[in-house]
């Protein structure tokens, strides 16, 4: 999720083009962060300590790990938990940036601190961004009291890094009593808990599920691509009603509903997530009747 958001940032800093951004994400695979580049990010080392270190490798074969535990930066114990963090998605990110000479080592806790103080978060909360702590993000951007639409928000959230985009990333929820909704389907949960799903975006917003989920492609949303958008809803449900049916909570779910005109809302009760994945935006709004 971070990826995004950072890269974002980078963008409106200039410091990256759009093209240049979605050219780097979803980052490779095979591809590990360098020991550096970790201990400056989780401020385990100061980037002049860490690039002094470097100049020193320059002139021999010795390993950056080794060196700083000679030099009493780290501890064993210490590069060890360092070396958990090489396929972090946040820290490869960051290496691949600096592979590319967007910005220097110099630089990276500065555009990231400037980066947490735009965005208004706590040192917890950009620690659980960095570390893809999936359950604290979600109660970041959706900070709901309900453990079910919780546990609802992250089961969807979840299932659109899986199935959809790994990078996808949210905007904060919000809640509203009325609402007029795009191009949408929904479908409705009924049993132990009562709620209506709907995924709903003007324009071709709703690409972003129709064209990633199933094997068909779309040049717009018709009725097609939203039937597909209502088998997400039906498979992000599914996997819902699983999870609570392990608390002994039974819910089941009607067929999902779809229309390129969207109807208008009012209910006391609606929380709406804003989901940006694969180049488009689009929101999740939950109508909770009980």
């Amino acid at each position: 999720m971070i990826n995004r958001l950072f890269g974002n940032y980078l963008v409106e800093k200039q410091i990256l083009t759009q093209n240049q951004l979605d050219d780097l994400l979803p980052v490779q695979k095979d591809f590990k962060a360098e020991v550096a580049t970790i201990a400056v990010i989780n401020k385990i080392l100061s980037s002049a300590a860490a690039l002094d270190l470097l100049r020193q490798l320059d002139q021999g074969n010795e390993r950056f790990g080794d060196a700083a535990i000679e030099a009493g930066y780290l501890s064993d114990e210490k590069l060890d938990e360092i070396l958990t963090y090489q396929m972090n998605t946040f820290m490869k990110f960051v290496q691949s940036l600096l592979d590319r000479g967007v910005f220097s080592l110099e630089q990276v806790n500065l555009f990231l601190d400037e980066f947490q103080r735009l965005g208004g978060y706590t040192d917890a909360q950009i620690s659980s961004l960095i570390h893809d702590d999936l359950e604290e993000c979600i109660y970041i951007f959706v900070p709901l009291k309900s453990e079910r639409l919780k546990e609802f928000a992250l089961t969807l959230v979840r299932t659109i890094r899986r199935l959809l985009d790994s990078d996808a990333y949210l905007d904060k929820a919000y809640t509203a009593r009325s609402l007029q909704l795009d191009k949408y389907a929904c479908q409705v949960i009924v049993g132990d808990m009562h709620m209506k799903v709907y995924i709903s975006a003007p324009g071709d917003g709703l690409l972003a599920i129709a064209n990633h989920f199933a094997e068909d492609t779309y040049d717009a949303v018709d009725e097609d691509a939203l039937d597909n958008v209502g088998e997400f809803i039906n498979c992000v449900n599914g996997l819902f009603a699983t999870n609570l049916s392990y608390d002994d909570i039974t819910i089941d779910m009607n067929s999902p509903e779809y229309s390129v005109d969207g109807p208008f809302i009012s209910n006391e009760k609606l929380y709406v997530i804003p989901i940006h994945a694969n180049g488009y935006s689009f929101r999740a709004v939950l109508e909770v009747y009980e």
